[in-house]
């Protein structure tokens, strides 16, 4: 499991690095909220595009390295290149090719590394290792947040070097602990590559479908929120920006400390029952947060809502690993990452453009509640599927 978790660390410290820091790194280049939106998010518009690609690649790959191992092979040197040019503070169009480039090479990375968790884990104990597979990103955005309250002010470059840092360890500990199981063979036909037939194909698993759309709206939700939300304790709530980080180690600490047990949940007591009470909590609690007015009235609504964003952010993957077929979980997995990833830029993007119509962060807040009680509304239209183990050949329960 910490094998495993490793590159998540890494994916952890790069994606609060955009979530705390690149919103404030990119207005410092005058970018209005409209623009800062789109960057400041951790995936990429246009790489999300390629995600059911690089997923499909990955199921069919075949190298002495395994399926999936390949591909974060390439992408690790690059994304770590990135974060060294930024360090230098490049011009403006530059930084915008890394802010862009950058994450079109995680999701490279990453969408083979998400189908890996079902390759190696039965269902049974999924929502336990995803919880862990999070705490450990959560490390890394804590590591993060704790180096950027201590240095933004003077010294930026080391944030920018921590990450990158971090980002080649993490995923060089994965690639050099966890080797891969041969593919399934289960005989199924290739799927039609016409686009129409495709789409039909997609369509006939109903409630992976209804799944990723309401996963949609919960990224969106979270894309929108998470890059303004040291903005909004700088602008609406006074607090000196080298402090606002704070706002969002109270978030990571409580998603931390309550990750594990959300997963744990999951296995016990179902996956979809449990996601639909942190699917009530998160929204409720952004809401209320939406309206306060000082640091130490938002510091523990946040902690209340960073336990509500551990359920659903927990249980995502594991519960979509059920309701896809094995042998297409890399295509499928990068189907639902392209759509979940695209959700977030848009959802920045379009509550950003709020906020510059608004003249307030408040409706940034507002509106990604909206948009996550969206996601509880769909999930409650999600069959769960039947509950049967998966065996090997010869009989016995994978572990």
């Amino acid at each position: 499991m910490v094998a495993y978790g490793a590159a998540k660390v890494g994916t952890g410290i790069h994606d609060w690095f955009f979530n705390a820091v690149a919103g404030l790194f990119l207005a410092s280049y005058g970018m209005p909220n409209v623009a800062i939106g789109f960057l400041a998010n951790e995936r990429s518009f246009i790489g999300s595009l390629f995600q059911p690609a690089f997923g499909a690649l990955s199921d069919r790959v075949r190298t002495p390295f395994g399926r999936r191992r390949p591909f974060m092979l390439v992408a690790t040197p690059v994304v770590v290149l990135g974060f060294l040019i930024l360090a230098t503070r490049p011009p403006a169009w530059l930084a915008v090719a890394v802010f862009i480039l950058g994450p079109l090479f995680v999701g490279f990375a990453e969408v083979p590394y998400k189908a890996l968790l079902p390759d190696v884990v039965v269902p049974e104990q999924r929502g336990t290792v995803s919880g862990i597979n999070v705490l450990m990103g959560m490390a890394g955005g804590l590591v993060l947040l704790v180096v950027a309250l201590a240095f933004w002010g003077e010294r930026p470059d080391l944030v920018f070097l921590v990450v990158a840092g971090t980002f080649g360890l993490g995923f060089a500990v994965t690639l050099a602990s966890i080797s891969e199981p041969p593919p399934p063979s289960d005989g199924d036909p290739e799927p039609s590559l016409r686009p129409w037939a495709y789409v039909q194909g997609i369509l006939e698993y109903r409630a992976a479908s209804r799944y990723v759309a309401c996963y949609f709206f919960f990224w969106f939700g979270i894309g929108g929120i998470t890059p303004f939300l040291t903005r909004f304790g700088n602008l609406e709530l006074g607090i000196p920006e080298d402090e606002t980080f704070v706002l969002l180690l109270a978030v990571a600490l409580a998603t931390l400390l309550f990750s594990v047990p959300a997963g744990w949940l999951g296995d016990r007591y179902g996956k979809k029952r449990v996601t639909a009470w942190g699917l009530i909590i998160f929204p409720v609690f952004i809401l209320i947060g939406s309206q306060v007015q000082t640091r130490e009235q938002v510091l523990p609504i946040l902690v209340l809502a960073g336990i509500g964003q551990a359920i659903p952010s927990v249980l995502a993957y594991p519960l979509f690993t059920e309701l896809v077929p094995a042998r297409r979980m890399g295509e499928l997995t990068g189907l639902s990452s392209m759509t979940w990833a695209l959700a977030q830029p848009l959802g920045a993007t379009v509550l950003g453009a709020v906020a510059d119509q608004t003249g307030t962060l408040r409706s940034v807040l507002v509106g990604g509640a909206v948009s996550l009680l969206v996601s509880w509304v769909i999930l409650r239209t999600v069959r769960e599927p039947s509950k049967v183990p998966e065996r090997l050949e010869g009989g016995e329960l994978s572990l």
